[in-house]
């Protein structure tokens, strides 16, 4: 018999296994440890309370990690990670742990449910859709690395006005992507940094925030871009994503990785367009699905 508990009511090391073990042969390595875990869940606002692990005969076979936001009046919830044991897979665990999440969420009032699937885990994303979710998007995950020869930028034929900031102002905007994905949003940037483009009357124009990853030397290994977008409807959009991702990365020359998740494809076409343009590449897509509550 399956028994489901609270991650609140488990250890650590139950909380690990059930995640390494969960994971174990996936699409990419997700493997972490205590350290890592605990990391993770103070980083993505993932709660011990709302999160779930499955039991078999003493044994944790299977987790799904939980954290509620609220946006703009609603509370959202976002499932950040699905994992069953290789050998308790396609014998109904995963359903039972999506049951189990969503009374939870029910229970606390959610109003949104959201995960993201690896687009071909078919058999993820069908027992998702029978749960009622919907793909709300397609996502893509960018990278480019090292240095470049040439800065691909664009030069500018205007100079806008940066205001740095941080991620928290962002969000206050009108025009914030407040439906982007969890990981992408400013709650997710809690060491970010952030910039506001504006013209010269003080009108908004367009916002980005990031990360920048260091050693323990304090070598700059990676920055991370969550979002950068233009106000909609501005016939100078490209010039203003242009000029911040130039704001944001430099003119190419630093020896880093340069990452953009969750990017959605549909809701951020042009920075995606443009971000292509420069030369990031594709290493992996998703899909994004909400399930109203």
């Amino acid at each position: 018999m399956i028994k489901i508990k609270r991650l609140i009511d488990c250890t650590i090391a139950e909380a690990v296994k059930s995640w390494n073990e969960g994971f174990a042969g996936y699409y990419i390595d997700t493997t972490t440890t205590p350290e890592n875990l605990i990391k993770r869940m103070v980083n993505e606002d993932l709660s011990p309370l709302l999160s779930i692990v499955a039991f078999k005969d003493n044994q944790p076979i299977g987790i799904v990690m939980n954290g509620v936001r609220k946006v703009k009046g609603k509370k959202v919830a976002w499932n950040g990670g699905t994992g069953v044991a290789k050998e308790y897979r396609s014998k109904g665990v995963g359903k039972i742990l999506i049951e189990s999440t969503l009374s939870i969420l029910k229970e606390e009032g959610v109003d949104l449910a959201t995960l993201e699937a690896i687009s071909n885990n078919t058999k993820a994303i069908s027992l998702y859709k029978n749960m009622g979710y919907l793909i709300y998007d397609n996502l893509e995950y960018l990278t480019l690395k090292g240095k470049l020869l040439q800065n691909p930028i664009k030069d500018s034929n205007r100079k806008y006005n940066v205001e740095r900031v941080a991620p928290q102002q962002i969000g206050q905007l009108l025009f914030y992507k407040t439906m982007n994905p969890w990981q992408t949003q400013w709650q997710s940037a809690k060491n970010g940094e952030g910039i506001i483009v504006k013209d010269d009357s003080g009108n908004e124009l367009g916002y980005a925030y990031y990360q920048k990853i260091f050693n323990s030397q304090g070598r700059h290994l990676s920055t991370i871009l969550f979002q950068c977008e233009s106000k909609p409807d501005l016939t100078d959009s490209e010039e203003i994503v242009y000029f911040m991702l130039g704001e944001v990365f430099g003119d190419f020359k630093d020896d880093i990785i340069r990452t953009i998740t969750n990017l959605p494809i549909t809701k951020s076409e042009l920075p995606l367009t443009i971000l292509k343009q420069i030369g990031f590449q594709t290493i992996a897509q998703q899909v994004y699905m909400t399930k109203e509550m």
